[in-house]
């Protein structure tokens, strides 16, 4: 791992961005007060800039609240917040990418003005340049392939992957997703995106520091990861795991990791726990390398630079798990937002270390 690279860490419920040492593990800075709620992040080499983006003003997916429409730019150097995006009439930001070929940032949204799909930001001027309309509401998830030609799409229930080609700005297909999908993301390759499925059926509430897994409805698929070629838009591999999948990361290598979240059985004790896992699957077999133990919900996955170490935030317990993927160990745990009945921690990303010359 290189030194002096820095992990940013947001904590939806805090409403704050941390900044570690990710070689010492240290905490270095912590910028508060943030635009309510924080989610994902994408990050800007060329200008040393992470972009935030704001989902709700209050709670989660589902519960009705009223919701944001702005994406923080953040110096990482600086260490604090120097600007602010608001994607308005589109409402709802959720994941955010950069794409440097194009100098344009994509950012879902689930609504705003009658309009959805893909909200396209010009990175140099900071305005809102184009939308890209989708058939299926709520883009919640997306990821864009390496060479910045197309995107793929999660839309939580609707039970379709969108696929844009993000050149000509339309959509130009569907795959497939019943009952839904939740994080996707396209290796580093190019040659395949990943996707977990279905969207989870969830009751929450936040105020009380609760989340249970709800009865699904009927004919709802065993949660898997799905595998897709890129070159076909085909489903191409399943893998079948026990519980929901939360979220999803390809490593450098190859390797992708998938969050699984885990409830207490049936009869238990109100508020009881059970910690998560990150499962580590190979790509080619779709076989499970490994299934480590986390903190609750464990959600968000970025990785050092060197591919080494893995590192997931837990939702729930405001924690981010420090998981070096040569042993498959939990080597650490940094305190995000531990203590509250929802932590929080969500969007990541790793800042590498500011090369002179």
């Amino acid at each position: 791992m290189t030194a002096g690279d820095v992990l940013l860490v947001a904590s939806q419920f805090g409403q704050k961005l941390d900044f570690f040492d990710a070689t010492t593990l240290e905490k270095l800075d912590t910028v508060p007060d943030l635009i309510a709620q924080p989610h994902e992040m994408a990050w800007d080499g060329g200008r040393r800039l992470a972009y935030l983006a704001h989902t709700y003003r209050a709670g989660a997916y589902g519960e009705g609240k009223p919701k944001a429409h702005e994406i923080s730019v953040i110096d990482a150097d600086a260490r604090k917040v120097v600007d602010v995006i608001d994607v308005g009439p589109y409402q709802a930001p959720h994941d955010v990418e950069y794409d440097p070929a194009a100098d344009l940032i994509y950012t879902g949204v689930e609504a705003g003005d009658g309009r959805n799909g893909i909200v396209v930001v010009d990175a140099a001027t900071r305005q809102v340049v184009g939308n890209i309309p989708l058939e299926a509401p709520n883009a919640h998830w997306m990821c864009l392939t390496p060479d910045g030609t197309k995107a793929y799409v999660a839309h939580k229930e609707a039970p379709v992957l969108s696929v844009v080609d993000l050149r000509a700005r339309r959509q130009i297909g569907t795959i497939a997703a019943p009952s839904g999908a939740e994080e996707i993301d396209c290796a580093p390759d190019g040659r395949f995106v990943f996707a977990a499925t279905p969207m989870m059926s969830l009751v929450v509430d936040v105020a009380q520091g609760q989340l249970n897994k709800a009865v699904p409805p009927p004919g709802t698929p065993v949660p898997g990861l799905v595998k897709i070629d890129v070159v076909t838009d085909a489903v191409v591999g399943r893998l079948e795991f026990d519980e929901y999948l939360s979220a999803l990361r390809v490593a450098p290598d190859g390797r992708v990791l998938v969050t699984e979240f885990r409830f207490p059985e049936p009869g238990a004790a109100p508020g009881g726990s059970v910690r998560g896992r990150v499962h580590v699957v190979d790509p080619e077999r779709l076989e499970v390398l490994a299934s480590i133990e986390v903190d609750e919900l464990p959600f968000t996955t970025r990785f050092s630079a060197d591919g080494r170490t893995a590192f997931t935030a837990n939702l729930k317990t405001g924690s981010v798990s420090v998981i070096d993927l040569g042993t498959y160990e939990v080597t650490a745990t940094l305190d995000n937002n531990i203590g509250p009945g929802f932590g929080g921690s969500h969007g990541m990303c790793l800042v590498p270390a500011r090369r002179e010359g």
